[in-house]
């Protein structure tokens, strides 16, 4: 138990001196009104760069060295449920025939993909099937394997293989989550689960509105884990339509996000703020729990998101007041 405190007393003097050095809200704003992309990086390069994903993975890698076990667990696998993106990048790649040198810059530097030649075996395969036989068998090789080997004359669905990467991905974190001890797992189940729930939201409002999946198949795809979106709720997105969503789900703190079903990209940004809030709670908790650890990383998460948005709107010339309306991150 002394240990667990020790660790976890370094890691809030550690958390705290870094969400100091966080870009705030109205620097944010500066940013957003600077005169092109390039004033942009210069800004952030001074900055120590906390835009790119290598910034953030290198917080996560020291957040996994600094815990013990089962906490680290789910720092981990949180960290590398990126990898599921790997694999569709990978997998749109193969199906459209786009040349290796092209598809490699664009993979997260995690996992076996990310950093070693099974990267480049699997960029170079020149066809889906031949791509997806060539993925190493963890963490989803062997499963999307098996997916593809059911699917109706063997042929495997390059759409489908990704949701269910996506999903596996995070039903790993859920499952880490849950082998957790009760002191810890309430503060992880709050800040991870929320932001499960959100993805869990947005990933039913678009499979429905713009690929109109049917209720069986958005209940056969869906994340069979969460916080406050359970069986229940699951079967609530899937059958009715999303004008119902908020009140339906008004015993959640999602409702009032929903209200813009029409916009998912509205939508996707008010999840993100249900998310912040949820981690801001947790900061305020107690700092002998791995929720400390889990909040400022997801802080980062949208700090780096905030700051992409930045970046690109910047890049195509938008005004100023498009890229602060799409802003989630603010003083913590």
């Amino acid at each position: 138990m002394a240990s667990a405190l020790r660790r976890y007393a370094f890691a809030q003097a550690r958390v705290r001196a870094r969400l100091a050095r966080r870009i705030g809200r109205r620097a944010l704003e500066g940013l957003a009104a600077a005169p092109d992309d390039a004033g942009v990086l210069r800004e952030l390069e001074a900055r120590g760069s906390p835009e790119r994903a290598e910034s953030v993975k290198r917080a996560f890698d020291e957040a996994v060295a600094m815990l013990a076990a089962g906490p680290a667990e789910v720092v981990a696998r949180y960290r590398d449920r990126h990898e599921w993106e790997n694999v569709a990048v990978l997998l749109r790649a193969a199906e459209r025939g786009r040349p290796a040198d092209e598809v490699l810059p664009l993979l997260r530097p995690v996992g076996e993909l990310g950093t070693t030649p099974a990267g480049r075996a699997v960029a170079e395969a020149g066809s889906l099937a031949l791509a997806l036989a060539r993925l190493p068998a963890e963490p989803y090789g062997d499963l999307l394997r098996r997916v593809a080997a059911a699917a109706p004359r063997g042929a495997p669905d390059r759409f489908r293989l990704e949701l269910v990467a996506e999903r596996e991905a995070w039903e790993r974190i859920w499952r880490a989550v849950a082998a957790l001890g009760p002191g810890e797992r309430p503060s992880a189940e709050r800040v991870v689960g929320t932001k499960l729930d959100c993805v869990q939201l947005l990933r039913f409002l678009r499979l429905r509105t713009e690929q109109g999946l049917a209720p069986p198949e958005l209940l056969a795809l869906a994340i069979r884990a969460g916080h406050r979106i359970g069986r229940r709720e699951r079967a609530l997105l899937a059958h009715e339509p999303p004008a119902e969503w908020p009140r339906g789900l008004a015993h959640t703190p999602y409702a009032d996000a929903l209200e813009a079903f029409d916009d998912p990209t509205a939508v996707e940004a008010a999840l993100s703020r249900v998310v912040l809030a949820a981690a801001k709670r947790e900061l305020a908790g107690s700092p002998f729990r791995i929720g400390l650890v889990l909040a400022y990383l997801v802080l980062l998460e949208i700090q780096a998101g905030d700051l992409g948005r930045v970046l690109e709107g910047r890049r195509l010339g938008r005004s100023s007041e498009w890229i602060c309306s799409g802003l989630v991150s603010g003083d913590a």
